[in-house]
């Protein structure tokens, strides 16, 4: 399987922003928030944006074809947040996400991070499982750690939803 991640081009600027409208709205349905609060293609490209300017957007390919992204920022101490990933519903569950993650290890790896932190929402249970499938397996208040350090790893563990974490 041929996945690679690149830092977001310009001339995918528009198909991120699409998708960043399916993962907003597919958090929408977990929730069953109303229509109202749905977003639209033009929130998603302000939401870009902000991203851009905030982290970094990288795009997952599979091939040459765009079929993700992740949201990364970096922040003090060598840490940082996964704030989002995201796999377009018809390349789910192929393993893909998972191939894209290890990418992002490898990036993380060499820009010196020692710990990933990433938020998910608790009705998102096939996200926790993955998540706690790729590494991210100590509990910090409700966000999941992930240590490239491994000297950073604790031994104590904790039960939550029915997953267990090193309790940090």
């Amino acid at each position: 399987m041929n996945i690679q991640i690149k830092e977001l081009s310009d001339d995918l600027f528009l198909t991120t922003a699409k998708m960043i409208t399916e993962l907003m709205n597919y958090h929408r349905k977990l929730n069953n928030a109303p229509r109202e609060y749905w977003q639209t293609d033009e929130e998603s490209q302000e939401t870009l944006r902000e991203w851009i300017e905030e982290g970094s957007v990288y795009n997952v390919f599979l091939d040459d074809e765009p079929v993700g992204f992740f949201y990364v920022r970096f922040g003090g101490q060598d840490v940082a947040w996964l704030e989002d990933l995201f796999i377009l519903e018809q390349y789910r569950n192929k393993g893909i996400g998972r191939y894209a993650m290890q990418k992002l290890d490898e990036l993380m790896i060499e820009k010196n991070v020692v710990a990933i932190f990433v938020d998910i929402i608790p009705r998102n249970t096939g996200a926790i499982k993955l998540y706690k499938e790729l590494g991210f397996d100590h509990l910090n208040l409700i966000q999941l750690r992930k240590n490239y350090d491994k000297r950073l790893d604790k031994e104590e563990d904790v039960e939550v939803l029915g997953f267990n974490f090193k309790k940090y």
